[in-house]
């Protein structure tokens, strides 16, 4: 077993050391959920906090370790010996950390029947998993968003109740399952789901120094205990011994501290001020404001203790703050009002187009110009046909690994998971010739293979030129509504959406993978356009977003959508040249099979060159764009479709002046 590295040796932190201690002296506080780069201490923080954790009471023989003394938190066996006076024997034990693996099965996490035992005694024993493991300890996840669905709803359920419920393969069972959240995540590497983003109390930002004398402590002291693990651990065992006396007496202290009601509608109105959703920002406010008070060893909450509090409550529940920015200095400090003028003047600078940022600059899309209802044959590239029946979108479908939930079984040469419920029953008849001393005999042709089921999630990138050769004014319009459009599609379709935008020089995931259609919508409703067009920094950008969703989901059907005139005049590498990149980004699709769609922006709709050259030159220009284009939709695998060919629903009366639809 790996020593851990001392809590109190952690060099800077303080946010995250914060946040973990006051979950240890308040466990009714609902998690952590830590977020940073890599290399910033996340994992070894959390692992740290086992060794000032203060000590609880257990029944020794009970492998759920109820607490000897509260019946509502026990096990069904557990509280028949409490109810009838029988004298527990009780363990004191230090509070541990529980990981649970990414590549966990629902049966490894939510425990499964003894296969053992069966085959030995013709008896169904429950055989525990990861959450009775965790039963009052600190279940911790690394790279929580990557788990999988049905592993993330596990975990809802058994949070949200307090206890795991195994209903399956004959059996039902039930046991206390109350332990600690903690969570930590890669922003580089995804999302997590608001559903269980939502049931961490708290969530914190972390970041790698930028002070060259900390970073060199930091560098020092991991060479030494690397070097002398228990020599270095010595060193610190006084501070070590401190904070676990801190926390006891802290525990002590907690029921003692008082709130005011005064200070408790002040919470509340900036949770109604900052329209944080429902009322978990309230209670989590109370609960981690007295436990920072307790902390701190004051006697009541005050203001500071709340404004802290908020600090870690808010970041991920302010509305109309998108996922991925929760915890990036969300809490108000400033005038509102000076703050909107500033955007304002920024907005429209027109000397800002060609070095905008990423999350601003340039000029608004053209405002007022509603969406279409898309016609659903609009988006079917020949791939997607192709693996539809396999891979529909949202529908479940059959998978050999072991994962998703298990539906019936069937008869396999090499079984390596086993479907005990429908081995038993091959295996019954056969007991009287097969004799036996009272145990259940099972062969290896009674063996079934369990076949599982789970919902293939369908992603819609969006890949999206912002650039100035869309300035034109029909060219632009069409464009956003084209794009709003197809969202309201994916919507429909209940498949979640990303937008990734380029322009400038360089690309960025505008939203990150949601199934907000209503966040997607808005972010590309204030979306603006300017500077070159680097669509090789677009591509990119998609397909390493994919890749990462993929590495979450294997059974992940993505479908990439480049909305785009086709043109590209930024280079991906220093001396490279953009065609050729856009070319050899495109070809990462095909080579891939990630099914695409070219929706071309310019054909047709594009007028420049006829403003500037001759007729007889315009045409020939036009020509060669369309040729390029769909040289280039072959070299990305991509159906190639003109936006103004985009179909429409047969109802939709197609506008005066445009070319008819569907």
């Amino acid at each position: 077993m790996d020593v851990p590295y001392p809590f109190a040796g952690i060099v800077d932190q303080t946010a995250m050391k914060r946040a973990l201690l006051v979950n240890a002296v308040n466990p009714n506080v609902n998690g952590v959920l830590i977020r940073g780069e890599r290399g910033t201490a996340k994992s070894t923080v959390v692992r740290a906090l086992t060794d000032v954790l203060p000590d609880i009471e257990v029944v020794a023989d009970c492998p759920y370790g109820c607490p000897p003394d509260d019946p509502e938190r026990m096990c069904s066996n557990c509280r028949e010996r409490y109810e009838v006076g029988t004298e527990f024997p009780v363990d004191r034990r230090r509070m541990r950390v529980v990981d649970l693996p990414l590549n966990a099965s629902e049966d490894r996490v939510v425990g499964s029947i003894d296969l053992q035992q069966a085959v030995r005694a013709g008896e169904q024993t429950f055989e525990p998993g990861i959450l009775a493991e965790a039963n009052q300890n600190i279940l911790y996840v690394d790279e929580v968003n990557l788990l999988d669905d049905h592993i993330v709803d596990v975990l809802l359920d058994a949070a949200a109740m307090g206890e795991n419920i195994v209903e399956r393969e004959g059996v039902s069972f039930r046991h206390p399952a109350d332990f600690v959240l903690v969570g930590t995540m890669n922003p580089e590497e995804g999302n997590l789901r608001p559903q269980l983003l939502d049931r961490f109390d708290l969530v914190v930002d972390v970041e790698a120094s930028d002070d060259p004398s900390e970073r060199v402590e930091i560098a020092e002291r991991r060479e030494a205990f690397d070097a002398d693990p228990d020599a270095f651990r010595a060193a610190y065992q006084d501070e070590q011994q401190s904070l676990r006396d801190r926390i006891r007496e802290s525990r002590d202290r907690l029921d003692a501290i008082e709130m005011s009601e005064e200070t408790l509608r002040d919470a509340s109105y900036e949770a109604l001020r900052q329209r944080a959703h429902g009322m978990r920002a309230d209670i989590a406010i109370n609960r981690v404001a007295r436990s920072i008070a307790a902390l701190d060893g004051a006697g009541e909450v005050t203001d500071a203790h709340v404004a802290e509090a908020q600090y870690f409550v808010f970041p991920h529940r302010v509305e109309g703050v998108p996922e991925m920015s929760f915890g990036e200095g969300l809490i108000s400090t400033g005038d509102d009002s000076e703050e909107s003028e500033t955007d304002e003047e920024d907005k429209d600078d027109p000397d800002g187009d060609e070095n905008a940022d990423a999350e601003g600059g340039g000029l608004p899309i053209a405002e007022d110009e509603g969406s279409y209802t898309v016609d659903r044959t609009a988006i079917n590239p020949s791939k997607d046909r192709t693996v539809r029946t396999a891979l529909a979108r949202r529908t479940p479908s059959r998978v050999d690994v072991r994962s998703g939930r298990y539906v019936r079984s069937r008869i396999e040469e090499d079984v390596d998971d086993v479907a005990i419920d429908a081995t038993l029953r091959a295996a019954a008849p056969h007991q009287r010739r097969r004799g036996g001393d009272g145990g259940l005999r099972v062969k290896p042709r009674d063996l079934r293979q369990k076949l599982r089921e789970r919902t293939a999630r369908a992603l819609v990138v969006f890949v999206v030129d912002a650039s100035g050769s869309v300035m034109s004014g029909r060219q632009m319009r069409e464009t956003k509504r084209g794009l709003l459009s197809l969202i309201e599609d994916a919507y429909r379709a209940r498949n979640r959406v990303a937008v990734v935008v380029f322009r400038g020089e360089s690309a960025f995931t505008l939203v990150e993978p949601t199934r907000s259609h209503r966040l997607a919508r808005d972010a590309v409703s204030q979306l603006t356009v300017g500077g070159n067009t680097p669509l090789a920094h677009g591509l990119v950008e998609s397909y390493r977003l994919i890749e990462r969703e993929k590495r979450r989901d294997q059974d992940l059907y993505p479908l990439t959508v480049l909305l785009s005139d086709g043109q590209s005049n930024v280079e991906y590498r220093e001396d490279g040249d953009p065609r050729r990149d856009a070319f050899r980004a495109a070809a990462l699709f095909d080579e891939n099979d990630i099914p695409s769609v070219f929706v071309d922006t310019g054909y047709k709709i594009d007028t420049t060159p006829d403003e500037i050259w001759t007729d007889r030159k315009a045409k020939r220009m036009k020509r060669k764009r369309f040729e390029r284009n769909q040289e280039f939709a072959e070299t990305m695998g991509a159906d190639y479709l003109p936006l103004i060919d985009l179909p429409r629903d047969a109802n939709i009366v197609a506008e005066e002046g445009e070319e008819g639809t569907a």
